[in-house]
């Protein structure tokens, strides 16, 4: 008999067969040892599938019998009248001290009474999901992060991301770099995305402060891959 609950390996897993595209919720269920309707439960805790994204969202639902959220009803009051005014998630993260990966996530699980298709960067983003990214062959995993890089406990450690204009045919962007302990924001205007111009800033960013970078964390586009 299944089990009713997924680890984070077989979330993993679960993901791979889903990307392949032709097998069963029961296919999928005996593979994994599990219950059909557990394979069911599981993949409508977010769409598209994401392993990482439904992983955030059992911990999250664990940690309602006990803990408070740190997405407080004020925080998500918050966000939302700011997402309604237009601004963009890496606008409201910068400005109020949090991160841009969590306000995707909650509005991705459906906890911020917002549409993600409504974002002023809408088009981007539902490319970004809809896209087959290949599996990147070098960096280390976000789950190997250290703690204390996750706890923000020393200055050198940098996310990066692109930000691009909702209105015209411009391949211009952003390119934000924001430093976890302090949330320095460092931007760079780019021609475009591609692989070459992405390097290009971070040689920037590693000319002007080599030496205060430890470590760089970037999501899977394709603009990151080299």
């Amino acid at each position: 008999m299944g089990t009713s609950t997924l680890s984070r390996f077989q979330r993993g897993a679960l993901a791979q067969l889903v990307s392949e595209g032709h097998h069963t919720y029961q296919d999928m269920a005996d593979a994994l040892g599990v219950a059909k309707s557990t394979i069911s439960y599981e993949l409508d805790r977010v769409k598209p599938y994401d392993p990482e994204l439904a992983q955030q969202d059992a911990d999250h639902k664990r940690r309602a019998c006990g803990r408070h959220s740190i997405l407080t009803p004020s925080l998500t009051i918050l966000i939302t009248n700011h997402l309604r005014l237009t601004w963009s998630p890496e606008a409201i993260a910068t400005a109020f001290n949090l991160s841009t990966a969590s306000i995707y996530n909650w509005l991705k699980l459906g906890w911020l009474p917002f549409n993600l298709a409504d974002l002023p960067n809408r088009n981007v983003r539902q490319r970004r999901a809809n896209e087959h990214r290949g599996t990147f062959t070098s960096g280390t995993s976000i789950e190997q992060r250290p703690k204390s890089v996750n706890q923000r406990l020393a200055f050198g450690h940098w996310e990066v991301d692109t930000v691009l204009s909702s209105r015209g045919q411009s391949r211009a962007c952003l390119v934000t770099f924001v430093e976890r302990k302090t949330r320095l924001l460092w931007a760079i205007k780019a021609p475009n995305r591609t692989a070459n111009t992405l390097n290009d800033t971070f040689g920037k960013l590693m000319g002007t402060s080599g030496s205060q970078v430890k470590s760089i964390t970037v999501d899977h586009g394709k603009e990151f891959a080299d």
